[in-house]
């Protein structure tokens, strides 16, 4: 039942929704109109000099089928939900060991955990690893904590939180192996910012497949930005060059795998992501338990 008053008609609406989707219809073909629930019934109110038209192109709507929705440029990106509670540990943890190893430094945490070219190529392959958890000083530090938890943070939305750490773990591993053995020795190194740019290159992996980037850009923009993002952050005096490069090599296969993989199905939930993190923690410990014994 439709009716008109002080200059405002009203058209009804079996529920709430479908109200809104009127809404949204004639929103689209720029009528004013308001979703109203008056009478105990919801109504959709336009202009009296609208309400003919309004009706016809809701009755249009509803003979075809379908209500036009509103269309999400970015719904084909499925993110994933963020575990803060792992996140935040992991950046806590990493700030609270590096206090830890300066107020115990006769211990010589960073003499026994850095990435010593020479140990690491006669076999000593824990060290690529127990490396990416020392620091050179609190700079240092607060640079690879936020420069990483922004890159960290973005990988987690896409791949969740526990598979994104397996990630920065891998990437740099893989990175400080390739930088050992690429000087073959009188090479030492420490920092996480190895697994920055390695988490840097698995987020431009995921770029090649349209699952997991706005479908606008193309294929090799994010790719190029990465790159970009390398030279700008990873080149200075200081830095060690090649281990970002190496980092972000071994980042840029493993994200497009996982692209391959899982841009055409569901990616794994809540319990494979914990015993991801569970690993990422695993790891670490075991081949500190080795580099101190």
């Amino acid at each position: 039942m439709e009716e008109a008053q002080n200059n405002s008609a009203y058209i009804p609406a079996p529920n709430k929704k479908t109200a809104r989707e009127y809404s949204l219809l004639l929103d689209s073909l720029s009528i004013p109109n308001n979703a109203v629930f008056r009478w105990n019934s919801w109504q959709i109110e336009v202009d009296l000099n609208d309400y003919e038209k309004a009706k016809s192109e809701i009755s249009a709507y509803e003979k075809s089928g379908r209500i036009e929705k509103i269309h999400n440029k970015f719904a084909h990106i499925r993110f994933q939900k963020v575990d803060w509670t792992c996140f935040c540990a992991t950046l806590i943890l990493l700030a609270a060991f590096h206090v830890f190893i300066y107020e115990f430094d006769h211990l010589e945490l960073i003499k026994a955990g850095r990435s010593s070219a020479a140990a690491i190529t006669e076999g000593e392959f824990f060290r690529a690893v127990t490396a990416l958890t020392l620091h050179g000083d609190y700079k240092h530090l607060f640079s690879n904590i936020f420069f990483g938890g922004i890159v960290l943070w973005a990988l987690s939305t896409m791949t969740g939180t526990g598979f994104a750490l397996l990630f920065a773990l891998f990437t740099g591993f893989a990175g400080n192996v390739m930088n050992a053995f690429f000087y073959g020795s009188a090479h030492n190194s420490i920092g996480a910012s190895t697994s920055v740019f390695g988490v840097i290159g698995v987020l431009a992996g995921l770029q090649f497949f349209d699952s997991f980037r706005e479908k606008k850009l193309g294929r090799w923009i994010p790719f190029g930005a990465a790159l970009g993002l390398l030279a700008m952050l990873g080149s200075s005096e200081k830095s060690d060059v090649l281990a970002h490069l190496f980092g972000f090599a071994a980042g840029l296969p493993a994200g497009t795998i996982f692209g391959a993989a899982f841009s055409k199905r569901s990616i794994p939930g809540k319990t494979l992501q914990n015993i991801s993190a569970l690993l990422f923690i695993s790891v670490i410990f075991v081949c500190w338990m080795r580099a101190v014994s």
